[in-house]
């Protein structure tokens, strides 16, 4: 992948990701070779128009089939199809699978605004990353479709409720850019005429300050690139759940939401069925089990977010093999951060 930090151009905005020089190079291709395609067949249907127009003494005569000519402009589009299909996939599957050093940060998107949960357990409605690592988005939605959308990044992803969805980043340099939702996600205006009551602040870190309007387009955040100074610091800001380590004279564990999950899992008695050991018990082990494909009474499936969530809330619809459909659903006694929880446990044992 490329690592860019040019400015902006007329048609698009500046590159602050390793992905952005690769998708500006595409959209430009294809921008380009439809100018010139375009230009191309109209200038000959022009000249064509010309040439063969109705004329007094011109008897117009039939020209019959240039196979040649026929199979040419049938097959060269197969080809152009073919590449943009190649490098559109390619860069689909780069933002799709994600460095195993990435942080991971969790997106909890919802009517009408964004929520980012760290590493460290605190939570902000910005999201700050820092400079040059890659960063993991796992993201779901409380209520409707939204879409987790940065320009200067290239990266928009779908957030659909009962689901997760990844994402991922690296950003090339120290920087910020707008948060939005690229999908109309409802919402409207509470001004007396139907206008919209908002605007946009002075500062340019924040144009778009909570609280000013309601709906779709007031679903704004904010993503900042930021030294790794500034990034710790900002994690400390937002509370960081490591205080707490502090006085028992615990080392602070590397995922809060791990270490939580882990009390869930002896607190909800999922150790009952479940081991951390590598060993099955009445259902299979947590422990190696992230990320692995299972055979299932559906087929094989890949252990990953959903997997897991629907495993808690709808046991009975993927059956491993070898193990009987004894667990009991947790639907209504296990809350969404909850599952995020139990999810970063179970990761954590990979």
């Amino acid at each position: 992948m490329n690592e860019s930090n040019a400015p902006a151009t007329y048609q698009l905005p500046e590159q602050m990701s390793t992905v952005s020089g690769d998708i500006d190079w595409l959209y430009y291709f294809i921008y380009w070779t439809s100018v010139v395609l375009f230009v191309a067949i109209v200038g000959a249907m022009i000249y064509w128009a010309i040439k063969y127009r109705e004329r007094p003494g011109h008897k117009p005569t039939p020209t019959g089939h240039n196979m040649p000519l026929e199979i040419a402009w049938t097959v060269a589009p197969i080809f152009i199809l073919v590449f943009l299909f190649h490098k559109g996939f390619q860069g689909y599957m780069d933002l799709a699978v994600a460095p195993a050093n990435s942080i991971e940060i969790r997106v909890n998107a919802k009517q009408w605004s964004w929520e980012f949960v760290y590493p460290n357990g605190g939570s902000s409605p910005e999201l700050h990353v820092p400079e040059g690592k890659p960063v993991k988005l796992v993201l779901t939605s409380a209520d409707v479709l939204h879409s987790f959308f940065v320009p200067a990044l290239r990266v928009k992803r779908d957030v659909v409720p009962g689901m997760f969805t990844t994402v991922w980043f690296q950003t090339t340099h120290v920087g910020h850019d707008d948060i939005a939702c690229a999908e109309y996600c409802g919402g409207r205006s509470t001004g007396a005429n139907g206008e919209l009551p908002y605007e946009p602040s002075d500062d340019p870190r924040n144009p778009y300050p909570a609280g000013q309007a309601t709906g779709h387009w007031a679903m704004h955040g904010m993503m900042f690139s930021e030294t790794e100074e500034d990034y710790a610091k900002f994690l400390k800001s937002i509370g960081d759940k490591c205080d707490q380590f502090a006085t028992t004279g615990k080392p602070c564990p590397a995922d809060i939401a791990a270490e939580q999950g882990q009390k869930i899992y002896s607190n909800k008695g999922c150790l009952a069925c479940h081991t951390t050991t590598g060993v099955p018990g009445v259902g299979p082990s947590w422990k190696g089990i992230w990320g692995k494909e299972e055979a299932t009474n559906v087929g094989k499936v890949k252990i990953d977010e959903n997997y897991i969530r629907e495993s808690i809330l709808d046991p009975q619809a993927k059956i491993v093999t070898g193990f009987g459909p004894v667990m009991p659903t947790f639907r209504g006694q296990i809350s969404d951060q909850e599952l995020n929880e139990v999810i970063a446990y179970i990761e954590s044992l990979k």
